[in-house]
């Protein structure tokens, strides 16, 4: 036989998908988690999850896996799956084959064969299907189990630093003692520069409790029972903090050069990605975060 035959090349990993894994692998290295944590999370495979941020979405079991992969990624590091999908590209299948003649072409088609290709075909497609629906119906729970953590994660952070910014106000009417004293001479224009730090207290009120709320962040007594926690960062670090009944009440990605700030009722267990670029302080005493060997992730423990 002398028709040639060409055999089609590995397709080759585009710069869309080397963009969609260097997204997924600068985030999870932000966050401080390791390959096998990712992968235990998800229930994948290692392997799989460097296929995933290496752009090899050909050695993943199919287009729409590989999605529903990407969907709960995107998910576990909590940033936005659309553009990830939108760069996603389905696994060239290389050159088209140009096929010899075979050498019984001119032979009866036995009819045998369509038998075989039902009976080959169709026990893939239902494998297929019931992956697919155990992909799907593992995306939908983890979303039922999520979603009411992150709705409660959200707003507990507001009402904490709602109240510790009302805590400086009911400390400071105290100055207001020495209004009576400001009221015996109140046309004196004469000692007004002096006056915003002792006789102002009865019209910038407001401007003297905002300045003063920065002096007073390392009393929390003035509700019982609670901790003031301070995280400064100096790199991307993620944090996230659980009560005693491993509700999530904080989860949130630190700016680098930032500071966030919330009271908390003991005990708590916190997680910290990238701990050692992150200075946690409690009540103004500094905490160590413990990370031993090569790990970036800190877990801790506040009672």
């Amino acid at each position: 036989m002398t028709d040639s035959q060409a055999v089609p090349s590995s397709a080759p990993t585009s710069s869309q998908d080397t963009s969609v894994g260097d997204t997924l692998r600068r985030t999870r290295e932000a966050q401080g988690l390791s390959i096998s944590e990712v992968a235990n999370a998800l229930k994948l495979n290692a392997r799989q999850i460097e296929a995933l941020e290496s752009g090899r979405f050909a050695q993943l079991p199919g287009l729409a896996f590989t999605r529903g992969f990407l969907r709960n990624y995107a998910r576990l590091l909590k940033i936005d799956a659309a553009p990830l999908l939108a760069g996603l590209q389905a696994p060239d299948a290389g050159e088209p084959m140009e096929l010899a003649p075979a050498s019984n072409a001119h032979g009866d088609m036995p009819q045998v064969g369509r038998g075989r290709f039902r009976r080959s075909v169709i026990p893939g497609v239902l494998a297929a299907l019931v992956l697919f629906g155990i992909v799907v119906a593992g995306w939908y729970y983890d979303t039922l189990r999520k979603k009411p953590a992150e709705e409660l994660a959200l707003p507990a952070p507001d009402a904490q630093q709602g109240v510790a910014e009302g805590e400086p106000a009911s400390v400071q009417p105290p100055p207001a003692e020495p209004a009576p004293k400001a009221a015996e001479a109140p046309a004196a224009p004469a000692p007004a520069p002096a006056a915003p730090a002792a006789a102002g207290v009865p019209v910038p009120l407001s401007p003297t409790v905002t300045e003063s709320a920065p002096v007073n962040p390392a009393a929390p007594a003035a509700e019982a029972g609670r901790d003031r926690l301070v995280f400064q960062f100096a790199q991307d670090a993620w944090v996230e903090v659980k009560d005693k009944s491993g509700k999530v009440v904080f989860s949130r990605l630190g700016k680098a050069g930032s500071e966030e700030t919330f009271d908390i009722s003991a005990p708590v267990s916190l997680v910290i990605g990238n701990a050692r670029n992150v200075k946690l302080q409690r009540n103004g005493t500094l905490v160590d975060i413990p990370t031993p060997g090569k790990v970036t992730v800190g877990r801790l423990k506040l009672d």
